[in-house]
């Protein structure tokens, strides 16, 4: 069988290459392009102190990102981008996207919104979470505590996950 065949390594490559290609195929965005490369050696780095046994040494840091912007900047499409490169790395398990906004995560009633949440980044677990226009979960006047329920929920579980 052919799979018999294959380097996990070589596969690794063919696919970091694939989205590293997709990645330049974005129109303009250089500064982020700049970014995803370095996050990749980051990551490259990170990979061979796990192999050798230094696991302890970055154990503590997050790859939490924010990706600000006007809409339709591309935003979504460079999460994806990296959704898949964490994949390729095998950083991910799945590597999925799960894009989120206020409506799936916050709730009509009192209570219900941090389950709501929950069940959101559950949803997200093994690929990445993608909220969109996150500055919408709360108002300038602080007064939606519906919005706040969310934003503190969200922030707890990316703290725990």
């Amino acid at each position: 069988v052919e799979e018999d065949f294959m380097d996990p390594q070589m596969e690794q490559g063919f696919a970091v290459q694939a989205t590293l290609s997709k990645l330049d195929s974005i129109v303009g965005l250089q500064p982020v392009k700049d970014f995803v490369r370095s996050l990749y050696a980051q990551l490259q780095v990170r990979q061979h102190r796990r192999e050798m046994g230094l696991d302890g040494v970055d154990a503590g840091s997050t790859l939490h990102m924010v990706f600000v912007g006007n809409p339709g900047t591309g935003k979504t499409t460079v999460a994806k981008v990296v959704a898949e490169l964490l994949k390729a790395l095998g950083f991910l398990r799945s590597g999925h996207l799960v894009e989120a906004d206020r409506s799936s995560l916050v709730a009509g009633y009192c209570g219900q919104t941090a389950l709501k949440t929950k069940d959101v980044v559950d949803s997200a677990l093994g690929g990445v979470l993608f909220v969109d226009e996150a500055y919408t979960l709360v108002s300038d006047d602080g007064k939606d505590t519906f919005g706040r329920e969310a934003l503190d929920t969200l922030i707890k579980l990316v703290e725990d996950h």
